[in-house]
């Protein structure tokens, strides 16, 4: 297990297992006062007050039956208080409780506060802003803290690339939200992903990019597969190996090239020859 990590006065990183591996997760905490996520081993034993979702997916909401209030933007709301919300974003029926086993006290609560962009949170001595990053999840968002601690959540740099599997996904709000990180990148002294090592600011934004550029690969990807009429699914175009379940992940993978084919206004092959992309 990591040590937390004290980044400015009171503000800890609290690790997740492997800096955040899947099915655990980074987590911000302001001492005594909240805590940002709740997918890392070591903040159950914390008991905060408030708990900031950044998003409504498992590994973030997972700790929230432990706190008195929850914070949420207001389009990720009923997928953290309601299951069927939950599995209906996800769509994959009933299969989805094989994700939610690994979070045995989870729990859907009511969001007491919703939270939106350019707002400002304030704990103790201590402000939040919040940043609406919509494209991983409708209500996705960062926070900067003290003006200049990023949490990233799940804009999470990661070599894998931007993730959207989820029926509340979208990709071109996911590109418009990685550019509006991009303008304020340089004020940065350290961002914070949910998975993965933090960044120095003075490397976050040639990270930022480097992540951005993984959807348009993926892209071109696409439409040569189109073109040379084959179904990019399945073809090593957004998981190299479909882990296990894989029809679970097959199905992440679709809604993913789907996403992608929305923003292109593609629909079959003759579009892409039409196109001429």
């Amino acid at each position: 297990m990591n040590e937390n990590l004290e980044v400015a006065r009171e503000i800890f990183i609290i690790p997740g297992r492997n800096w955040g591996s899947y099915p655990s997760s980074n987590c911000l905490y302001l001492k005594d006062l909240c805590l940002i996520d709740g997918g890392a081993e070591s903040a159950w034993e914390l008991k905060p007050e408030v708990i900031v979702n950044s998003h409504w997916h498992e590994d973030h909401i997972s700790m929230n039956s432990v706190a008195k209030k929850i914070y949420a933007h207001e389009l990720d709301a009923k997928a953290i208080e309601s299951y069927e919300e939950f599995e209906r974003r996800y769509a994959l029926g009933e299969v989805v409780k094989l994700f939610l086993a690994y979070y045995p006290k989870l729990a859907f609560r009511k969001v007491n506060e919703f939270i939106e962009e350019g707002e400002v949170l304030k704990f103790g001595n201590k402000e939040i802003e919040v940043i609406h990053t919509p494209g991983h999840s409708a209500g996705h968002c960062c926070f900067l803290l003290e003006g200049k601690i990023l949490y990233l959540a799940d804009i999470d740099l990661t070599s894998f690339g931007p993730w959207y599997g989820c029926v509340d996904c979208d990709l071109q709000e996911f590109l418009d939200s990685i550019d509006k990180l991009l303008k304020i990148a340089k004020s940065v002294e350290i961002a914070v992903p949910s998975h993965g090592e933090p960044v120095k600011g003075e490397n976050l934004q040639e990270k930022l990019l480097k992540y951005r550029e993984k959807i348009f690969e993926r892209e071109r990807k696409i439409i040569e597969a189109l073109k040379s009429g084959i179904d990019p699914v399945g073809k090593g175009i957004i998981y190299r190996k479909l882990p296990e379940p894989a029809e679970i992940y097959k199905n992440f993978e679709k809604i993913m090239i789907e996403k992608h084919l929305k923003k292109l206004n593609l629909k079959s092959l003759s579009s892409a020859d039409k196109d001429g992309s």
